[in-house]
């Protein structure tokens, strides 16, 4: 199955050879989590939930990953649990997954038992890559991944069953940033977060903020899918976890380096979210740098600091509609780094995207005003106060490898990224805005912000 799953994913780098190694605040930890049995932590006999014997021990981080395999990613979740069972669980880590499959869809494989369904799995260290052979101890015939409230459902019962000091969730499938699009028929499975092919729903963006609500808070929520980096999904969480992980950009099918972030934390168990979080964005950039050799970028950052962005956000939007400098403005639209939220075949230049990052942004607006006088003064300085921000405060680690498919260097990449009008000004805002389910303004980040009246002015800068 090893030699089909990477054919499929066009990766096969993943033998992983060569252990990587990772230096993040002053510790190097080694990606080979096959390391030496003496080195290795204890490893972990429970089966089943411990629900089922009694009360269950508390250990120090159980990790969650609800993997919604009901779309062509089949293979990629299945290659991810694979690297699971790299590490597995130990005394002090659980280390859990939901797996949901189905049969028909585009790239269907029969790999591994070639069932349909949900499986929860209890992650156990194995060697064998090209089966997963962890305890399955809960399954499901019929299940709907796209609904939010079976993600909330296995958080629930993840920490009742496997308890813990802190927990890291991570949400894993396609992902279009904050976009919830309209689903005109259920084999549109391009667009959303844990998108299903079989129901045709998926996760909304406001359906994200109450997964960790409703499941009593997360330590880390983490977005193994592509362009959920955003200041839009960050003001839905606000509350309700420490640091929330992802990427500004598209994420490649086989994903995160679960055996890498997962080999450091059985080693530390006691690190904090923090912590974690740069651990996970570190490894994630040296693999796609010495595995994948891929154009890659993922960042982590300070949920708590979310409410600061939104006035700082605020008050300088309202400044620049003010000035109006439409030089500076026209120029940091036609330059702003932008990410793959269209796709190639429709936007090879990505001059349609309407996902931009926002330090880069700033920086262009600062660099192209012609505005003289005590307004553009102040918008320049609190400018520069935004993005000492974002880097300083909000942003706990970015990193990211080579350039994107355009050939743009991920260099003016910065951690969040937020909606701005497309570079083509013949892109009508509401037509644009039409394939999208609910309306923008009702996002928590707008309603802050004031951002949808913002956008809308730049539609408006000639």
């Amino acid at each position: 199955m090893t030699k089909l799953l990477l054919s499929l994913l066009l990766v096969p780098a993943v033998a992983m050879a060569d252990p990587i190694k990772i230096n993040f605040g002053g510790d190097t930890y080694s990606a080979d989590a096959l390391a030496a049995p003496e080195a290795a932590p204890a490893a972990d006999k429970a089966a089943v939930p411990s629900s089922f014997k009694g009360t269950p021990a508390k250990k120090k981080w159980t990790v969650m990953v609800f993997v919604n395999g009901k779309n062509d990613l089949e293979a990629a979740g299945l290659l991810n649990l694979n690297m699971m069972e790299m590490v597995g669980s130990n005394k002090d880590l659980n280390i859990v997954a939901e797996l949901g499959r189905m049969k028909g869809q585009e790239r269907d494989t029969d790999a591994d038992g070639d069932w349909a369904g949900a499986r929860r799995i209890y992650v156990k260290k194995d060697k064998d890559m090209g089966k997963i052979t962890s305890p399955v101890v809960m399954r499901t015939e019929k299940v709907d991944m796209g609904d939010y409230k079976r993600a909330i459902d296995f958080v629930n019962w993840s920490k009742k069953n496997y308890p813990a000091e802190k927990y890291l969730l991570i949400l894993w499938d396609h992902g279009t940033g904050w976009m919830d699009p309209r689903v005109e028929k259920p084999a549109d499975a391009s667009k959303g977060i844990s998108f299903d092919d079989e129901t045709g729903n998926y996760i909304r963006t406001r359906e994200i903020g109450l997964i960790a609500k409703e499941a009593g808070g997360v330590d880390i929520m983490a977005f193994d899918a592509c362009l959920m980096q955003m200041a839009e999904v960050l003001s839905e969480l606000k509350g309700n976890a420490k640091v929330m992980v992802g990427s500004e950009e598209t994420i490649p099918g086989v994903g995160y380096p679960y055996h890498v972030f997962l080999g450091a934390l059985a080693r530390e168990p006691g690190m904090s979210a923090e912590k974690l979080g740069g651990i996970l964005v570190e490894a994630y950039k040296l693999f796609y740098e010495q595995d994948i050799k891929r154009g890659a970028q993922l960042s982590a950052v300070r949920v708590a600091k979310a409410g600061e962005l939104e006035a700082k956000v605020k008050e300088l939007a309202a400044a620049l509609k003010a000035v109006n400098d439409t030089a500076a403005l026209k120029a940091a639209r036609n330059g702003v780094l932008r990410f793959d939220a269209v796709g190639a075949g429709s936007d090879p230049k990505k001059q349609i995207s309407f996902y931009g990052d926002l330090f880069n942004y700033l920086e262009l607006v600062e660099k192209n005003m012609t505005a003289k006088g005590a307004s553009a003064d102040f918008i320049k300085a609190r400018s520069v106060s935004l993005r000492e921000f974002i880097v300083k405060d909000l942003v706990i680690h970015n990193n990211y490898f080579d350039k994107d498919r355009t050939g743009r260097s991920f260099a003016d990449s910065h951690g969040i990224s937020v909606y701005l009008p497309p570079v083509i000004d013949k892109i009508d805002q509401a037509k644009l805005e039409g394939i999208f389910e609910g309306k923008y303004q009702d996002f928590e980040f707008s309603k802050k912000t004031g951002w949808h009246d913002f956008v809308t002015y730049l539609y408006g800068v000639k």
